[in-house]
This record gives structure tokens, C-alpha cells and sequence, in this order.
């Protein structure tokens, strides 16, 4: 939980002589995951759909923005499967290596089948992209559109690159990206900020934005 990430980094100011400043506490710093050029996500090509829940349905205002159990946060293409269609790109959101991929499933779902993990929009079978940052910190993009792959395993990518394109593979919906990031230490966790009691305090977008607002641009 994002309120972990918060108590491990305030025990680590108390115990110090020199305070470092809390970006560089953050380790890697995140920029949004799609493209903002023209006829992609700017001028609302794009909005958040659903944001992590960090329990009880609660997300990090402390309101329900967010589904239960939902473990990272979902930008959709407003445009639908047209939108789709002409292509969105996802953003590598920070520097890091390509440690993961799976490509090939069926990418226009509309409906998540959960009696079958292994069908078509089923749990299993998503394409996604898991980038390893410099820290061992992981983002990971899910429900990609097939065979938009612009990288393989192993690859060191920068920051800010296009790696694939927005789809519906997956338990998915519609067509969105599913962004979430995984710290070696803590596990699972929130990027955002959040309102008093409802989680971390540090976020870790280079600038978050506001509720309900993308994310901005800018690398670490």
C-alpha cells in the first residue's frame, strides 16, 4: 500500500543527518504513458477511466474513481475503437528495460469474459509490456494493441519513446491502457499523491496533474 511507501520514508527523514529531498527519496519518477500530440490523447483524446483502488473502493482523494480491487490506473481513448483504429501511442514512462512482453491476443474487447481467464477478453489474455527501471522498480502497460510492439525483450529503452499502441486485449472494456508500477520493496503501489489518509504523500509523476487530469509530459 502507497501508505507503506510513506511510513518507510518518513522513519528514513527522522534517522538522517542530511534530508534528502523527497524526489530523490522517490527514485524513478514517471511522465504520462501516451502520446499528447494532436489526435492522440490532447484535447481530450484521452481520459482516466478508473484510478487504483487503494481499498474499499476508495481512491486517492478518497473518492470512488476506482473499481474494487483495481491495481493500477486506466487511461481510455475517447474516440472508442475508431480511435483505436488510427492508433494511439504508448509512452515509455520512464528509462528502462524491456523485461517482459507478450503480444498477439485479440485486441477489440468490449466485455471482460471473467468465467474464462483464457478466452479471448479473458484475464490471461492481455498484451502488455513490463519496463525495468534503473532502481528495479517496474511500470507495466496492459491491454496493447497487437503487433504495434516497436521493441522486443531486452531492449533499453528512453524515456518518452513510443513502445506500442493503446488497445482492448485482455479483461478489458474498451480501449484504454492500463498503467501501474511494482517497487521491489513494497510491491504493488500508487503514483499519485494523495489526500491525507487516503494514501502515500510523495508522488512519483514528474508532475501529477489534477484529479481527473493526465499527468504531464516531462521525464526525470
Amino acid at each position: 500500500m502507497k501508505t507503506t511507501r510513506s511510513m518507510k520514508l518518513q522513519a528514513l527523514l527522522v534517522g538522517a543527518f542530511l534530508v534528502a529531498p523527497a524526489s530523490a527519496l522517490a527514485g524513478t519518477m514517471f511522465r504520462f504513458p501516451m502520446s499528447m500530440n494532436p489526435g492522440q490523447c490532447a484535447s481530450g483524446g484521452c481520459y482516466v477511466g478508473a484510478y487504483k483502488d487503494l481499498g474499499g473502493v476508495k481512491d486517492w482523494t478518497c473518492q470512488g474513481w476506482t473499481y474494487y480491487g483495481h491495481l493500477g490506473t486506466d487511461f481510455s481513448l475517447a474516440g472508442g475503437l475508431p480511435a483505436m483504429d488510427a492508433g494511439v501511442w504508448v509512452i515509455s514512462a520512464a528509462s528502462g528495460t524491456l523485461e517482459s512482453a507478450v503480444d498477439g491476443f485479440y485486441d477489440r474487447c468490449l466485455a471482460w469474459n471473467k468465467d474464462d481467464p483464457n478466452a479471448n477478453c479473458g484475464i490471461r489474455a492481455a498484451n502488455y509490456m513490463i519496463l525495468r527501471h534503473a532502481d528495479n522498480r517496474r511500470s507495466k502497460y496492459f491491454h496493447l494493441k497487437k503487433f504495434s510492439f516497436q521493441y522486443s525483450v531486452g531492449a533499453n529503452i528512453p524515456c518518452g519513446n513510443w513502445i506500442a499502441k493503446a488497445g482492448s486485449s485482455g479483461a478489458s472494456t474498451g480501449p484504454h491502457l492500463h498503467f501501474e508500477f511494482s517497487d521491489p520493496t513494497w510491491g504493488t503501489d500508487d503514483p499519485y499523491a494523495a489526500t491525507p489518509g487516503c494514501g502515500g504523500t510523495i508522488s512519483l509523476w514528474t508532475s501529477q496533474g489534477s484529479y481527473q487530469g493526465l499527468p504531464g509530459i516531462t521525464c526525470q
